[in-house]
Protein backbone atom coordinates (compact mmCIF):
# COMPACT_ATOMS: atom_id res chain seq x y z
CA UNK A 1 0.00 0.00 0.00
CA UNK A 2 2.80 2.30 0.29
CA UNK A 3 2.92 3.20 -3.33
CA UNK A 4 -0.64 4.45 -3.44
CA UNK A 5 0.31 7.22 -0.99
CA UNK A 6 -1.07 10.90 -1.33
CA UNK A 7 1.66 13.33 -1.48
CA UNK A 8 1.18 16.79 -0.93
CA UNK A 9 4.44 17.75 -0.59
CA UNK A 10 7.21 18.44 -3.12
CA UNK A 11 10.06 21.01 -3.34
CA UNK A 12 11.15 23.49 -5.28
CA UNK A 13 8.03 24.19 -7.02
CA UNK A 14 6.09 27.85 -6.66
CA UNK A 15 3.26 28.06 -4.76
CA UNK A 16 -0.37 28.90 -5.89
CA UNK A 17 -0.78 31.31 -2.83
CA UNK A 18 -3.56 33.54 -2.24
CA UNK A 19 -1.87 36.81 -2.02
CA UNK A 20 -1.65 39.09 -4.91
CA UNK A 21 0.94 38.87 -7.10
CA UNK A 22 1.78 35.47 -6.02
CA UNK A 23 3.03 32.98 -8.70
CA UNK A 24 1.67 29.62 -8.87
CA UNK A 25 2.03 26.13 -10.28
CA UNK A 26 0.85 22.43 -9.41
CA UNK A 27 2.67 19.16 -10.01
CA UNK A 28 1.65 15.83 -11.30
CA UNK A 29 2.87 12.43 -9.92
CA UNK A 30 1.73 9.36 -11.23
CA UNK A 31 -2.25 9.49 -11.15
CA UNK A 32 -2.93 11.38 -8.24
CA UNK A 33 -2.70 15.42 -8.50
CA UNK A 34 -0.22 16.51 -6.06
CA UNK A 35 -0.88 19.97 -4.64
CA UNK A 36 3.11 21.19 -4.57
CA UNK A 37 4.19 23.30 -1.99
CA UNK A 38 7.22 24.44 0.65
CA UNK A 39 6.94 26.11 4.11
CA UNK A 40 9.75 27.89 3.15
CA UNK A 41 8.15 29.84 -0.04
CA UNK A 42 4.78 29.78 2.31
CA UNK A 43 6.81 31.50 4.87
CA UNK A 44 7.98 33.94 2.24
CA UNK A 45 4.77 34.78 1.23
CA UNK A 46 3.79 36.42 4.61
CA UNK A 47 6.99 38.28 5.14
CA UNK A 48 5.96 39.89 1.56
CA UNK A 49 1.93 40.22 2.54
CA UNK A 50 1.09 40.71 6.06
CA UNK A 51 1.81 43.96 6.46
CA UNK A 52 -0.45 44.70 3.31
CA UNK A 53 -2.60 42.42 4.73
CA UNK A 54 -3.56 44.45 7.63
CA UNK A 55 -1.82 42.07 10.06
CA UNK A 56 -0.70 44.52 13.32
CA UNK A 57 1.90 41.70 13.93
CA UNK A 58 3.85 39.06 11.46
CA UNK A 59 0.93 35.99 11.88
CA UNK A 60 2.71 32.72 13.65
CA UNK A 61 -0.56 30.56 13.35
CA UNK A 62 -1.93 28.44 10.46
CA UNK A 63 -5.45 27.47 9.74
CA UNK A 64 -7.44 26.01 6.48
CA UNK A 65 -10.77 26.68 4.88
CA UNK A 66 -12.68 23.83 3.13
CA UNK A 67 -15.69 24.24 1.18
CA UNK A 68 -18.18 21.25 0.91
CA UNK A 69 -21.27 20.33 -1.76
CA UNK A 70 -20.05 22.09 -4.68
CA UNK A 71 -19.93 23.51 -7.17
CA UNK A 72 -23.39 25.33 -8.23
CA UNK A 73 -24.82 27.23 -10.64
CA UNK A 74 -26.07 30.72 -10.46
CA UNK A 75 -28.54 31.14 -7.92
CA UNK A 76 -30.38 33.42 -5.45
CA UNK A 77 -27.22 32.47 -3.40
CA UNK A 78 -24.84 33.71 -5.29
CA UNK A 79 -24.01 29.88 -7.35
CA UNK A 80 -20.24 29.42 -6.87
CA UNK A 81 -18.88 32.08 -9.08
CA UNK A 82 -20.04 34.75 -6.17
CA UNK A 83 -18.16 32.18 -3.58
CA UNK A 84 -15.03 32.75 -6.10
CA UNK A 85 -15.49 36.18 -6.26
CA UNK A 86 -15.47 36.69 -3.09
CA UNK A 87 -12.43 34.31 -1.98
CA UNK A 88 -10.65 36.43 -4.33
CA UNK A 89 -11.49 39.81 -3.14
CA UNK A 90 -10.33 38.58 0.45
CA UNK A 91 -7.05 36.78 -1.14
CA UNK A 92 -8.01 33.52 0.19
CA UNK A 93 -7.06 30.00 -1.50
CA UNK A 94 -9.39 26.99 -0.11
CA UNK A 95 -10.22 23.59 -0.57
CA UNK A 96 -13.51 22.75 -1.88
CA UNK A 97 -14.51 18.86 -1.62
CA UNK A 98 -17.33 18.69 -5.18
CA UNK A 99 -20.08 16.13 -5.18
CA UNK A 100 -20.02 14.40 -8.53
CA UNK A 101 -23.22 14.69 -9.29
CA UNK A 102 -23.41 18.73 -8.72
CA UNK A 103 -20.16 18.62 -11.27
CA UNK A 104 -21.91 16.55 -13.91
CA UNK A 105 -24.53 19.69 -13.61
CA UNK A 106 -22.01 22.56 -13.58
CA UNK A 107 -18.96 21.04 -15.18
CA UNK A 108 -17.90 25.10 -15.63
CA UNK A 109 -18.05 26.01 -12.29
CA UNK A 110 -16.17 23.31 -11.41
CA UNK A 111 -13.17 24.37 -13.39
CA UNK A 112 -13.74 27.75 -12.72
CA UNK A 113 -12.94 26.41 -8.91
CA UNK A 114 -9.30 24.90 -10.39
CA UNK A 115 -8.79 27.55 -12.59
CA UNK A 116 -9.05 30.59 -9.28
CA UNK A 117 -6.01 28.18 -7.79
CA UNK A 118 -8.04 26.26 -5.61
CA UNK A 119 -7.51 22.66 -4.39
CA UNK A 120 -10.67 20.35 -5.90
CA UNK A 121 -11.29 17.36 -3.38
CA UNK A 122 -13.60 14.52 -3.30
CA UNK A 123 -16.48 14.38 -1.57
CA UNK A 124 -18.62 11.02 -2.98
CA UNK A 125 -20.87 11.16 -5.84
CA UNK A 126 -23.95 11.65 -4.07
CA UNK A 127 -24.97 13.14 -0.55
CA UNK A 128 -25.35 9.84 1.24
CA UNK A 129 -23.66 8.96 3.96
CA UNK A 130 -21.04 5.58 3.28
CA UNK A 131 -19.93 4.96 6.89
CA UNK A 132 -21.62 1.49 6.52
CA UNK A 133 -22.14 0.76 2.65
CA UNK A 134 -20.50 -1.86 0.85
CA UNK A 135 -17.14 -1.58 -0.70
CA UNK A 136 -18.46 -1.86 -4.08
CA UNK A 137 -20.99 0.87 -3.65
CA UNK A 138 -18.50 2.66 -1.69
CA UNK A 139 -15.90 2.66 -5.29
CA UNK A 140 -18.64 3.15 -7.17
CA UNK A 141 -19.32 6.55 -5.56
CA UNK A 142 -15.64 7.69 -5.13
CA UNK A 143 -14.53 6.80 -8.68
CA UNK A 144 -17.36 8.32 -10.15
CA UNK A 145 -16.67 11.59 -8.77
CA UNK A 146 -12.71 11.11 -9.57
CA UNK A 147 -13.40 10.55 -12.92
CA UNK A 148 -15.09 14.08 -13.56
CA UNK A 149 -12.63 15.76 -11.06
CA UNK A 150 -9.63 13.84 -13.34
CA UNK A 151 -11.78 15.82 -16.35
CA UNK A 152 -10.75 19.16 -15.26
CA UNK A 153 -7.33 18.41 -13.48
CA UNK A 154 -6.15 15.64 -15.09
CA UNK A 155 -5.11 13.67 -12.14
CA UNK A 156 -7.16 11.79 -9.56
CA UNK A 157 -7.65 14.11 -6.17
CA UNK A 158 -5.70 13.33 -3.16
CA UNK A 159 -8.16 14.54 -0.54
CA UNK A 160 -11.51 12.76 0.44
CA UNK A 161 -14.07 14.25 2.70
CA UNK A 162 -16.72 11.64 3.82
CA UNK A 163 -20.29 13.04 3.37
CA UNK A 164 -21.95 13.76 6.76
CA UNK A 165 -17.96 12.90 8.08
CA UNK A 166 -19.67 9.33 8.59
CA UNK A 167 -16.53 6.94 8.57
CA UNK A 168 -16.52 3.21 8.33
CA UNK A 169 -13.78 0.48 7.60
CA UNK A 170 -14.75 -0.41 4.10
CA UNK A 171 -14.37 3.33 3.48
CA UNK A 172 -10.65 4.41 4.84
CA UNK A 173 -9.69 0.75 2.81
CA UNK A 174 -11.18 2.05 -0.63
CA UNK A 175 -9.20 5.61 0.26
CA UNK A 176 -6.10 3.57 1.15
CA UNK A 177 -6.26 1.82 -2.25
CA UNK A 178 -6.89 4.96 -4.75
CA UNK A 179 -4.32 7.16 -2.56
CA UNK A 180 -6.58 9.23 -1.07
CA UNK A 181 -6.52 11.31 2.50
CA UNK A 182 -9.52 11.86 4.64
CA UNK A 183 -9.73 15.43 5.36
CA UNK A 184 -12.18 15.67 8.60
CA UNK A 185 -12.19 19.26 10.42
CA UNK A 186 -14.38 21.71 12.77
CA UNK A 187 -18.10 21.98 11.43
CA UNK A 188 -19.82 25.42 12.02
CA UNK A 189 -23.43 24.44 10.97
CA UNK A 190 -23.76 26.66 8.15
CA UNK A 191 -25.96 24.79 6.01
CA UNK A 192 -29.79 25.18 5.25
CA UNK A 193 -32.36 24.39 7.42
CA UNK A 194 -30.35 25.13 10.72
CA UNK A 195 -31.54 28.48 11.40
CA UNK A 196 -27.89 30.17 11.25
CA UNK A 197 -27.15 33.38 10.18
CA UNK A 198 -23.72 34.61 8.44
CA UNK A 199 -23.59 36.12 12.51
CA UNK A 200 -23.81 32.89 14.24
CA UNK A 201 -21.44 31.15 11.38
CA UNK A 202 -18.82 34.04 12.34
CA UNK A 203 -19.02 34.05 15.49
CA UNK A 204 -19.41 29.79 15.47
CA UNK A 205 -15.75 29.96 13.33
CA UNK A 206 -14.11 32.45 15.94
CA UNK A 207 -15.10 31.13 19.36
CA UNK A 208 -12.14 28.85 19.65
CA UNK A 209 -9.45 28.39 16.32
CA UNK A 210 -6.83 26.77 16.79
CA UNK A 211 -3.39 26.96 14.84
CA UNK A 212 -3.72 24.00 12.27
CA UNK A 213 -7.10 23.37 12.17
CA UNK A 214 -9.55 22.46 9.45
CA UNK A 215 -12.68 24.89 9.01
CA UNK A 216 -15.67 22.84 7.22
CA UNK A 217 -18.06 25.41 5.69
CA UNK A 218 -20.83 24.74 2.74
CA UNK A 219 -20.56 26.04 -0.61
CA UNK A 220 -23.55 28.78 -1.62
CA UNK A 221 -25.72 25.47 -2.77
CA UNK A 222 -25.88 24.66 0.65
CA UNK A 223 -25.65 27.50 2.87
CA UNK A 224 -28.45 29.53 1.17
CA UNK A 225 -25.51 32.45 0.65
CA UNK A 226 -25.27 33.25 4.46
CA UNK A 227 -21.34 31.54 4.35
CA UNK A 228 -20.62 33.34 1.90
CA UNK A 229 -21.72 36.52 3.60
CA UNK A 230 -20.08 35.68 6.47
CA UNK A 231 -16.30 35.36 5.05
CA UNK A 232 -14.93 39.06 5.17
CA UNK A 233 -16.24 38.50 9.33
CA UNK A 234 -14.52 35.20 9.68
CA UNK A 235 -11.46 36.19 7.25
CA UNK A 236 -11.27 39.76 9.26
CA UNK A 237 -11.13 38.02 12.89
CA UNK A 238 -9.38 35.22 12.23
CA UNK A 239 -6.31 37.94 11.06
CA UNK A 240 -7.06 39.76 13.91
CA UNK A 241 -6.28 36.56 15.90
CA UNK A 242 -3.00 36.05 14.01
CA UNK A 243 -3.67 33.32 11.92
CA UNK A 244 -2.78 32.92 8.28
CA UNK A 245 -5.21 31.58 6.00
CA UNK A 246 -4.64 28.64 3.67
CA UNK A 247 -5.56 25.66 2.06
CA UNK A 248 -5.67 21.94 3.21
CA UNK A 249 -2.64 21.47 1.06
CA UNK A 250 -0.91 24.66 2.22
CA UNK A 251 -1.27 23.41 5.79
CA UNK A 252 -0.12 20.66 5.87
CA UNK A 253 3.10 22.16 3.56
CA UNK A 254 3.73 24.71 6.16
CA UNK A 255 3.56 22.52 8.74
CA UNK A 256 5.94 19.94 7.17
CA UNK A 257 3.82 16.80 7.39
CA UNK A 258 2.44 14.37 4.59
CA UNK A 259 -1.47 14.03 3.73
CA UNK A 260 -0.87 9.35 4.13
CA UNK A 261 -3.35 7.92 1.88
CA UNK A 262 -6.33 6.07 4.04
CA UNK A 263 -5.42 8.44 7.10
CA UNK A 264 -7.77 10.45 9.02
CA UNK A 265 -6.91 14.15 9.69
CA UNK A 266 -9.21 16.42 11.86
CA UNK A 267 -6.55 18.92 12.03
CA UNK A 268 -2.72 19.14 10.83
Amino acid sequence: MKKIRALVLLSLITVFFGCAGAAGTRENKGDIMVYAYTKAQIEQEIDNNWRAMGYSSRPDKFIAISFDDGPCGPSASGGTQAMLDKLDELKIKATFFLIGQNIRANKAEARSIFNAGHELGNHSNSYSSLGKADKEDIEESLDSASLLIKEITGKNPPLFRAPNLNHGIELTQVCMERGMSLIDGSVHGDWDGTGHTPQSITESVLSNPRDGQIIILHENNTSKGNTMEALAGITAGLREKGFWILSVGQLAAVKGETLEAGTRYSSI
